[in-house]
């Protein structure tokens, strides 16, 4: 393979991490009780893609560690590495996303980088820590991080919301992460068909990319696929198993034979 491809390799795995939304919540109106929608409860999701003939596997999955404290882990895996991410968050008196510490760890081809974002609340500022390289950033209220304006926009999702806006805190840096809808689908799956809500990140169009996601309606708007496109690149992820709340996630046809 050529350096360019080696690269590119690492820039997709990149793009799972930054881009693959993991399920959190549970809802179905059909199998189980309704579940609030501010709450959040466990779930574990596997992913397959594949990209220049390289096979690529992601595992998402969030627990719950008791007194309203939360942890969300991912993992993606090639041949020549992974990449792995953790963020711990509090669910506050008023049901509100607190992020607590956000770990981003490296390593492909042999390159290792380390990234964490330690929030201190208390004072408004961000301890970030780069290859172990430390500095203070200003922490607006509100901010959220990588993992966990992921877990707000699947709640807003539930609460009938059709445009998103998030500040988020990326690699000591605060940015705006816009989202909208585009519309319902039920779209073929390697599990079957599933009802799904289209979301597309909305960026600049002089930025020349689009990142489109698939999120199971009936399932807590789990992403069960993602198109990512860039400079005439198309990159997909594809759910392969999942569950929330300890419940194999069912198909359309299963869910309406479980209704009758």
């Amino acid at each position: 393979m050529t350096k360019f491809g080696l690269l590119a390799t690492q820039y997709f795995l990149f793009l799972l991490i930054e881009f693959a939304f993991v399920l959190t919540l549970f809802v179905s109106l059909t199998l189980s009780t309704v579940v609030n929608s501010s709450e959040v409860v466990d779930y574990s999701a596997s992913y397959t893609a594949k990209y220049n003939g390289i096979d690529i596997k992601a595992n998402y999955s969030l627990e719950y560690l008791g007194n309203k404290l939360f942890v969300e882990k991912s993992e993606a895996k090639s041949l020549f590495g992974k990449i792995t991410e953790e963020a711990e968050f509090l669910l506050n008196d008023t049901n509100e996303i607190v992020p607590q510490k956000y770990l981003y760890r490296r390593s492909l081809l042999g390159v290792s980088r380390k990234e964490d974002q330690i929030f201190h609340w208390g004072n408004n500022q961000v301890n970030y820590t780069k290859n172990g390289d430390s500095r203070l950033v200003p922490l607006p209220m509100g901010t959220l991080d990588m993992v966990t304006h992921k877990v707000q926009l699947r709640r807003d999702l539930k609460a009938g919301n059709n445009v998103f806006s998030y500040l988020v805190m990326s690699r000591g840096k605060v940015k705006t992460y816009d989202y909208e809808v585009i519309k319902s689908e039920i779209l073929m799956t390697a599990l079957g068909p599933l009802n799904t809500t289209k979301v597309r990140r909305v960026v600049s169009k002089d930025k020349k990319r689009e990142t489109v996601i698939w999120m199971a309606t009936d399932w807590d708007y789990l992403i069960v696929k993602l198109v990512h496109s860039e400079k005439g690149e198309s990159h997909q992820l594809d759910i392969s198993n999942g569950q929330v709340g300890g419940k194999k996630i069912a198909t359309v046809k299963a869910i309406e034979e479980k209704s009758l």
